[in-house]
């Protein structure tokens, strides 16, 4: 199997990118991480590649796209958590600059534009995941938690008495966390569970998990191409 040319979006600590970083690097995972987009200029994550970059030999280059590098045009209206025209514009721009196999979403905390989920991500016509090239994972099981985000999915698990939590890879769509599920895996509530206590564990078996999942889907993905040569297509 070729190796999977990788992007990933992020907001945050980066922790999770670096966890996957490091399974390409040592092999788990038949891919290589290229690029990372953020929009958060004080995240960690940069700091992070930084490092790997020189620990590991690498050469994944980070660009901050955010809606303060491309505001939103005046008299545009842009609902909280959504990128500006600009913004997504920018970012359709630099994943389509070079080919990706396969682009990430790893704690990015925007939703992504439409522009961005018809080039690479679920469409309604498609009958297969493998059609799809953009994955996000969300530290809850789906449908259930469906909407929440970070953190505050762990609150809504304790919240509603949930006898499980848990971390769900899926198809990035147009419609929020609805996205075929790739896979999932379950982390019981434990008695005296706080929110953050059960977070760790769910973040615990993302990086677990997360290499063995994408690589599951990356090799299923290339099968699936040497079978649907027209992978776009509604017939396929």
């Amino acid at each position: 199997m070729s190796t999977a040319n990788v992007a990933i979006l992020a907001s945050g600590g980066g922790t999770t990118a670096e966890a996957f970083i490091r399974a390409c690097a040592a092999g788990q995972v038949a891919a290589e991480v290229t690029l990372i987009i953020c929009n958060n200029p004080d995240a960690g994550v940069f700091a992070r590649v930084e490092q790997l970059n020189q620990e590991l030999g690498l050469h994944i280059a980070t660009e901050l796209i955010s809606s303060k590098t491309h505001p939103a045009a005046e008299g545009e209206a842009v609902a909280q958590g959504c990128q500006t025209a600009a913004e997504e514009a920018a970012v359709l721009e630099a994943l389509q600059a070079t080919k990706f196999d396969l682009v990430l979403l790893l704690g990015y905390m925007k939703r992504v534009g439409p522009s961005i989920i018809k080039a690479f991500g679920w469409q309604p016509e498609y009958s297969s995941p493998y059609q799809a090239q953009m994955l996000n994972t969300h530290p809850g099981l789906l449908p259930e938690t469906i909407g929440h985000y970070g953190i505050h999915v762990q609150e809504y698990v304790l919240e509603k008495g949930l006898a499980y939590a848990g971390q769900t890879l899926h198809v990035v769509s147009e419609k929020y966390d609805e996205g075929p599920t790739v896979a999932e895996h379950k982390v019981p509530v434990e008695p005296g569970d706080t929110p953050e206590s059960l977070f760790a564990r769910v973040q615990a078996t993302e990086k677990q998990y997360l290499p063995i999942d994408v690589e599951a889907f990356l090799q299923a993905r290339t099968n699936y191409l040497q079978q649907n040569p027209n992978p776009t297509s509604s017939s396929a």
